[in-house]
Formats: structure tokens, C-alpha cells, sequence
């Protein structure tokens, strides 16, 4: 049932969108933006990928995704608020439609008179149709509609936005499961060893090789490493409670451990790279953008309709049908009579009501064209950030993985030299925890690299193909 809720909502915004009128975008927007993020030439746009969380080539990633956008609980209460919207569209579209009403009815009555007290009965019966009609020749219920209209459409594009927003936090939770979980294996191949050489550590301080000030120095460190464990493990499984909820389903200790995510190998160099001269007209598909564009063009609607409310209204009523002066009559018999009335209501004098509308919905207005403007810019800013930070995981990934690789060999040297009698222990463990914390730093750099991937993703309202 959610996941026909949301499919009804998504296809019912396809096909209103595609009726939508030119964009709302005021004068000076226009001509704010270049024509691309960076300075070098433009390349065409080719076209957004809708399922860019496929680039991590993780089947379990992707059905976490998938199942999050079917079943989480904030879509389904927007997809509900996109089938109220729709509904309030038609309710108030109806009022630029007749409304035809049929009518039946009799009366049956005898008047007491004391001077005749054999009053005859009286009874008569109609029956036909009535119509009522609102000649909008100024377009006040036109602009109600098309009011309700963008409204309807900025609540689709809220959706959308809230699907991509959605998307995007499980690939982050699922990121930072995958660096917690490569965290927590290093931390247990690190406490396995520490406990390998404490016993080692603790026969040679029987015999005298080491001194007391070398033991406790390493169970110090063994269990500082196991203390980074439990704290580790406790981090996976909150974050993996999280992926459920957003999934849309109850966290319990069974789900977590079916979730099983796995460390991930594979560098940030493997997600889509940028195109060159990525052009700054993607930012005219963000969802967040077109809904605020479709609030403002609501808003616009509601200041023509206020406007429009001085000009006289134009009421047309009509009704047909049969009287019969007898009941038993009334479907064989009648008399056919008809009636066609017209009004024509001017506003004189209201206290100021319909002025103080103009002015409420004017004012409503630019608000909303101020907080445009301000969410293009934000929006601008976004994009360029997500490049640098995308650019900068890249390299901090390779400085990373080096330096792990240069401690992997200082500490491969620095057990050589105590093991000959060159140096104590103290060398050993900086070198070791030095080691330990490049190859989690590691993980954090790899897990940034996918999340600047998502951020801009984000940015730009969704993913894009390597020709875009």
C-alpha cells in the first residue's frame, strides 16, 4: 500500500509537470549565474542519472536504497500531502464550473378555518433541475486555480526533493557503516596482536629481558585499543539502526545483524569523475529550487486574485422542470416552467478587507522572491564547495594510503631495532599507534570521498553521466 501511495504521487507529479507552464524565475535571477562552475569551456547537458547511488556498484547498498524510497515513513506523509494537494486543486478549479443540482419535492396541507371547517386539502408537487453558474470574466477563480496549481506542483517538487534527500542519507549511513566496520577490523587485528606479544611480553619480563616500565606501557596500550573496539562496534550498530528506520523498518538485534555491511576496499577514484566544465544550468533541476520557484508563482496567482476581487462578479442561475398541482400527478401530468436569473455584485465599501489581501499577498510575494534569490545563491555555493571537497577527498585519500604505507614499513623497523637490543619498547608502540591511526584515517578519507560524491550530487539535484 506505501509503495503504491508513492508511485500514484510520482507518476500524478510527472504528468502535471509536464503540463507546466514556462518557469517563474524572476528578472534578475536570470542573468545571476554563469554559465559554468569552472573556467574552462562548456560541455553540453546530457541528462541526470535518477539511480546515481548504482555508481558504488554495491548490490546491497542499492537495495537499501530502493527499499528506503518504497517504505520510509516521511515519504509516504509527503506523498499524502501530494494527494491533498491535488484534491484542494480540484475542489478549487470546481468553482470555475456550473454546478447542477436536481430537486424533488411536495406539499401537502390543509388550512383550519372556524368558519370553515371543512377546508379543503391542499397539495402540490415540482420537480426539475437547477443550475448556478459564476461568470469569471475577469479571471479571479482562474488565478485561485492556478494558485492552487503551483502549489500542488511545489508540493510534488518537495517530494522529490525529500526522495533524493532520503537517498542520499542511506548512502551516508551506509558510507560510515562501511568505515566502521573497516575501523573495527583493524582495531581487532590490532588487539589480537597486542595480545599476541602482552603474553610474549610478559614471559621476557619473567626473565628479566624487559623491564615493568615496557609491560605496562604495552597493556596500557592493548587496552586503549580495546576500549577504541567497544566504542567502534557501538558506533556500527547505532548507524545501522539508523539505515533501518530510514528504510522504514523496526531496528531490532535481528535486522542489524542481517544488514552485515562489509568494509569497502575500493577507493573514492572509482565513483563517476566530474565532467569538465560541468555548466551551472543543473542547478534548474534541483527539486528544492522548482518548488520554491512554483511557491512563488502561486504566490503571484494569489496577488492577481486578490486584485481582481474589486471587479464585479457575475452570478447566472437557471432552473426547468414540471408543476403539478396534485402529487399522484406530478410525473404524468405537470406544467413545464423554467426561470433564468442573472446579479451583479459590485464591492462599494468593505472596511479595507480586499486592500489589506492585496497588501498581504504583495508582501507574501517578495518574501518568497527574496528567499529565491537567496536559495539560488546558496544553491551556487553548494555546487562549488562539493567540487572542491570532491577534488580534496581524492587527494587526501592518496596522502593517506601513502602515509600508512611509509608507518606500515617505520614500525616493521622500529620492532627490528628493539628485537636486536637498539631500542625500547616506547619506539615500538609509537610506531604501532602511529600505524593505527593512518590505516583508520584511511577509512575516514575513503568514506569521505563517497560522501563528497553524495554532497554533490545533492548540489546539483542528482547525479550525471560521464558524457554530460
Amino acid at each position: 500500500m506505501r509503495r503504491t501511495v508513492i508511485a500514484i504521487a510520482v507518476a500524478a507529479l510527472s504528468s502535471a509537470c509536464a503540463q507546466m507552464p514556462e518557469r517563474n524565475v524572476p528578472a534578475d535571477v536570470e542573468g545571476m549565474l554563469p554559465d559554468r562552475f569552472t573556467d574552462v569551456v562548456a560541455i553540453p547537458d546530457t541528462g541526470i542519472s535518477a539511480t546515481w547511488w548504482r555508481a558504488f556498484d554495491d548490490p546491497k547498498l542499492t537495495g537499501l536504497v530502493e527499499q528506503g524510497l518504497q517504505y520510509n515513513s516521511d515519504l509516504i506523509v509527503a506523498a499524502e500531502r501530494l494527494r491533498e494537494a491535488r484534491a484542494t486543486m480540484r475542489s478549487v478549479r470546481s468553482a470555475q464550473l456550473p454546478e447542477v443540482s436536481a430537486f424533488v419535492g411536495g406539499t401537502r396541507q390543509r388550512t383550519w378555518m372556524a368558519i370553515l371547517p371543512d377546508a379543503p386539502l391542499v397539495e402540490n408537487g415540482q420537480y426539475g433541475v437547477q443550475v448556478s453558474y459564476e461568470a469569471d470574466l475577469w479571471g479571479r477563480l482562474a488565478s485561485q486555480t492556478e494558485a492552487e496549481r503551483q502549489r500542488y506542483l511545489a508540493q510534488g517538487y518537495t517530494l522529490a526533493s525529500l526522495r533524493l534527500t532520503i537517498a542520499a542519507e542511506l548512502v551516508r549511513g551506509y558510507l560510515q557503516a562501511q568505515s566502521l566496520s573497516e575501523a573495527r577490523t583493524v582495531l581487532e587485528e590490532n588487539v589480537q596482536v597486542l595480545e599476541d606479544q602482552l603474553r610474549l611480553s610478559q614471559r621476557r619480563y619473567e626473565v628479566g629481558a624487559i623491564s615493568e616500565l615496557d609491560l605496562q606501557r604495552f597493556r596500557s596500550e592493548l587496552e586503549d585499543s580495546r576500549a577504541q573496539l567497544a566504542e567502534t562496534t557501538q558506533q556500527l550498530r547505532a548507524v545501522q539502526r539508523a539505515l533501518l528506520l530510514l528504510t522504514g523498518q523496526l531496528p531490532t538485534d535481528e535486522r542489524v545483524a542481517r544488514i552485515n555491511i562489509e568494509r569497502e576496499e575500493r577507493p573514492p577514484a572509482v565513483l563517476p569523475s566530474v565532467p569538465t566544465g560541468l555548466p551551472s544550468s543543473l542547478l534548474n533541476r534541483r527539486p528544492d529550487l522548482r518548488a520554491a520557484e512554483a511557491n512563488l508563482a502561486a504566490a503571484g496567482a494569489d496577488l492577481s486574485a486578490a486584485r481582481r476581487a474589486w471587479l464585479p462578479t457575475i452570478a447566472i442561475t437557471g432552473s426547468a422542470g414540471e408543476v403539478s398541482p396534485s402529487l399522484s400527478e406530478l410525473f404524468k401530468d405537470g406544467m413545464n416552467v423554467w426561470s433564468v436569473a442573472a446579479t451583479v455584485t459590485q464591492a462599494i465599501f468593505d472596511g479595507g478587507r480586499r486592500n489589506a489581501a492585496i497588501e498581504i499577498s504583495d508582501a507574501r510575494r517578495e518574501q518568497l522572491a527574496e528567499s529565491y534569490r537567496a536559495t539560488v545563491r546558496q544553491a551556487f555555493g553548494e555546487v562549488l564547495d562539493a567540487l572542491d571537497a570532491r577534488t580534496a577527498a581524492d587527494a587526501v585519500y592518496r596522502a593517506r594510503t601513502e602515509q600508512s604505507d611509509a608507518l606500515r614499513t617505520a614500525l616493521r623497523l622500529a620492532q627490528r631495532r628493539y628485537d636486536e637490543g637498539y631500542s625500547d619498547y616506547l619506539g615500538v608502540l609509537d610506531a604501532r599507534r602511529s600505524l593505527l591511526q593512518s590505516r583508520l584515517a584511511v577509512a575516514e578519507a575513503r568514506r569521505n570521498g563517497g560522501a563528497a560524491y553524495v554532497d554533490l550530487v545533492l548540489a546539483i539535484g542528482g547525479g550525471w553521466s560521464e558524457s554530460t
